[in-house]
């Protein structure tokens, strides 16, 4: 149940607000894109690998650490269900932007992703904390530390793709990377 409760449920809104989010005032000033272009470029696949690195380490991290004694328990499934989950949120605002930092974008912008996300994490309290949820889903109530820790952790994602955005800044011209990545795709190979 929990695979297709984060399938359906905490995956999909997020992801969809997504394709709302406002338009960059810089694409207005760029060429369209070349037909000639591949949708998926050596710099959005390597942001995939980066943050699926991230967020599949963090996870099992979590997974392994819970299963000390060897036994699959409710709370064993509830931490590393809930880590996955926050990964998911802290990854779907770092692909508010391909190229800007969460800092310089409006985080107010796009109330659908707010609506999603916050939808999506009191979803998630639900699941852990109601009584007949737990059943369902085979859950059972976090510790405040439990969830900071987790939240803490997941955060990686955002900060591991701010990182490289913040390191293609640096290293490849900042109009350079606006125009090519919006247009082009950026040619990590020189």
């Amino acid at each position: 149940m929990q695979i297709l409760w984060i399938n359906i449920i905490m995956d999909g809104p997020p992801a969809q607000s997504l394709g709302v989010e406002p338009i960059d005032s810089g694409i207005v000033n760029s060429p369209p894109r070349s037909p000639k272009k591949q949708v998926v470029d050596l710099y959005m696949l390597t942001r995939v690998c980066i943050s699926a690195a991230v967020i599949i380490t963090g996870t099992l991290w979590v997974y392994s650490k819970e299963m000390v004694d060897g036994q699959v328990t409710a709370r064993d499934t509830t931490m590393t269900f809930t880590c996955f989950i926050f990964f998911d949120m802290f990854n779907a605002l770092s692909c508010r932007s391909l190229t800007k930092s969460v800092l310089q974008i409006n985080l107010f912008g796009n109330t659908t992703f707010l609506f999603a996300i916050s939808a999506s994490i009191l979803s998630l309290f639900g699941l852990i904390y109601v009584p007949f949820l737990q059943t369902i889903f085979q859950t059972e109530a976090l510790a405040f530390d439990d969830i900071f820790m987790l939240v803490c952790l997941s955060s990686s994602v955002l900060f591991a793709d701010e990182c490289f955005k913040l390191f293609l800044r640096f290293f490849i011209d900042d109009k350079k990377l606006i125009v090519k990545s919006e247009e082009e795709g950026i040619n990590l190979i020189p």
